[in-house]
């Protein structure tokens, strides 16, 4: 019915009747962990914005609850014994088509702490695989004494300035972006080695 499209963030109500949310837009469907469909991401084809347009929090639905493409990520994280996170639907999927399938994406640029303790039901090992320059990378920062009150061993990927893992892989193929996986860094590490780049110091006197 109208009303339960409209409840399940498909239709929005104007001054005109109702419209379609996701109008002229690309859809990624969004599932829970079981893959059943609880939402959709939709991106935009012209320019408009938002670019990236989410289905409302609905009563299946919490974007700070749910990880893009975890039903198909279980398998991958049990094999390789760590999860990769992104923070975009196409990163996602390069990284799948890269044979890379452990990854999840986030929905939204926080990593909540209940994305964290349903990551750390199918693994302890976290590798987050953002844009250097990406505000989730620094909520992630932030978000340290979260993940080890989780128990969540977490390194960082340092991919290229202005890459993201859907560029690099294109661009430089999957077995690249498997180099940066491999030599991702602690957080704590990655964290102090961005303060010293930033405020141009050795690490060698952090360490002091």
């Amino acid at each position: 019915s109208t009303a339960d499209a409209e409840r399940a963030g498909l239709l929005v109500r104007g001054e005109h009747g109702y419209r379609d949310r996701f109008w002229n837009r690309l859809i990624f469907p969004i599932h829970n962990v079981e893959g059943r469909p609880i939402a959709f991401g939709g991106r935009a084809m012209e320019e408009v914005q938002p670019k990236y347009l989410n289905s409302p929090e609905t009563p299946i639905f919490s974007k700070g609850r749910t990880l893009y493409g975890l039903h198909l990520a279980r398998k991958g994280i049990g094999a390789a014994g760590y999860a990769v996170v992104v923070e975009g639907y196409l990163d996602l999927i390069a990284c799948h088509q890269a044979e890379i399938s452990q990854t999840v994406a986030t929905l939204g640029t926080a990593i909540t702490p209940e994305v964290i303790r349903l990551l750390r039901r199918y693994s302890s090992q976290l590798v987050l695989a953002y844009d250097g320059d990406s505000a989730g990378l620094g909520a992630a920062l932030r978000s340290a004494p979260v993940f080890e009150e989780a128990g969540c061993e977490v390194r960082i990927a340092r991919l290229p300035a202005g890459a993201d893992p859907d560029s690099v892989i294109k661009e430089e193929g999957a077995a690249a972006f498997q180099r940066l996986l491999d030599g991702a860094e602690p957080l704590m590490e990655y964290h102090l080695g961005a303060l010293a780049r930033r405020h141009d110091l050795s690490l060698s006197l952090i360490h002091i």
